[in-house]
């Protein structure tokens, strides 16, 4: 009896074994097939898509920078009204214009200047507190800045300093 269970179990152990086999080597083949198949992708050896037409020989196009100058804004320092948290703002900027016309924003600094402390000095304080603050005084102040200079001189404002002290 013992011997026909000894025998019974070897059957079985011999069952299980060949099919551990073939799952720890399917197993291994997958990890080394993933391996080889990111290496032929990532090393270009197997193409995808338009990276077949590309010439890997080619230097890629320089980058064009676009032609616009940046003219700077001296620091402004506003006194804000007793009901602020703070006492102080300080703001500094710069205006991206085209090229061609920052000679002419910089001979109407002088103006801009003006028009930007007169603007702050108008806000209350939940203009300059509030929620978004930033944003929308930037947009008013870049609108105020085209009624100086003109229409096409300037493309942008820059905050570089916006300080609640």
């Amino acid at each position: 009896m013992a011997a026909a269970e000894q025998m019974e179990s070897d059957a079985n152990v011999s069952d299980r074994s060949p099919s551990k086999i073939w799952l720890i080597l399917s197993v291994l083949l997958c990890v080394v097939g993933g391996a080889a198949g990111y290496f032929g992708v990532s090393s270009g050896l197997v193409p995808f898509g338009a990276s077949e037409t590309r010439d890997r020989s080619a230097a890629p196009a320089p980058v064009e920078r676009p032609n616009v100058a940046f003219v700077d804004i001296p620091t402004l320092v506003i006194t804000l009204p007793p009901e602020a948290q703070n006492e102080h703002l300080r703001f500094a900027g710069q205006i991206e214009v085209p090229s061609k016309y920052k000679s002419d924003v910089e001979y109407l600094m002088p103006r801009i200047q003006d028009m930007m402390n007169g603007y702050l000095r108008a806000l209350t304080v939940e203009d300059i507190e509030g929620p978004g603050a930033l944003f929308k005084i930037r947009l008013h102040m870049f609108r105020r800045i085209i009624m100086v200079v003109g229409l096409g001189k300037a493309n942008s404002l820059l905050v570089t300093e916006f300080i609640l002290k």
